[in-house]
């Protein structure tokens, strides 16, 4: 750390051990998070094969990179 080597330690307000009291309390707590895109012109009927494909591949990056879900949102 910052400290053991002698210079300063960065923290405007708080101190060490509060961050460690945070970072230890961290791990009660699970966040999900999602991708959503809005388009309104978008449509289920209009959208070719290419975009499925394309909408489909980013899908399973989120999926397998971050755990995040994908959603669409357009017209009916």
């Amino acid at each position: 750390m910052r400290r053991d080597r002698g210079l300063s330690s960065r923290i405007e307000q708080g101190s060490a051990a509060a961050i460690k009291k945070l970072k230890v309390g961290w791990q009660d707590h699970r966040f999900e998070f999602d991708v959503r895109i809005v388009q309104p012109g978008l449509s289920r009927q209009a959208i070719g094969e290419e975009g499925l494909h394309l909408l489909a591949g980013v899908e399973t990056y989120l999926l397998e990179t971050r755990a995040m879900r994908l959603k669409i949102i357009g017209s009916e």
